[in-house]
């Protein structure tokens, strides 16, 4: 699936492919039993994962292995929103603002209220965005601390 403002990563472990994906596996939240020490809600696929945070995190990690031209596993990462959360956003300010039109009755401060929350929730989600990747990148060094990041542009 298409992911939108989406970031891409590779990532090289020094531990194997099936270690990385049982550890993700085994970090994912599958009910209210087995709650304690869980960090994401998604799945894990023979050759990748595609994953949330349990925070209130809007953002979607989905990683593929890939080999590269010396026989080694490197993952490669997308961080980013998908469709539907992109269209979940689009249709809340649409709705809203439908209703500020509607209401409207010449107070333009009401107007300037409005645009100031939408820029404080852009902002908010932006922060939380860029908190989500750290904790996910913190995570993945914790579980392997000779695991190399690289962002790709």
């Amino acid at each position: 699936m298409y992911m939108f403002l989406k970031s891409e990563y590779r990532v090289e472990f020094s531990k194997s492919k099936e270690d990385v994906l049982e550890n993700i596996k085994n970090s994912i939240f599958g009910g209210f039993p087995d709650f304690f020490g869980k960090s994401f809600t998604g799945k894990v696929l023979e050759n990748g994962f595609k994953v949330r945070l349990m925070k209130k995190d809007f953002q979607t990690f989905k990683g593929n292995f890939i080999k590269d031209r010396e026989d080694q596993y490197s993952l490669e990462l997308f961080v980013g929103l998908e469709f539907y959360q992109v269209l979940t956003l689009a249709v809340f300010f649409c709705f809203s603002l439908m209703m500020l039109i509607r209401n409207f009755s010449g107070n333009y401060y009401i107007l300037f209220i409005y645009l100031m929350v939408i820029g404080l929730i852009a902002y908010k989600n932006y922060g939380d965005s860029k908190k989500g990747k750290q904790l996910f990148f913190d995570y993945l060094k914790n579980f392997d601390r000779d695991c190399e990041i690289i962002p790709i542009k």
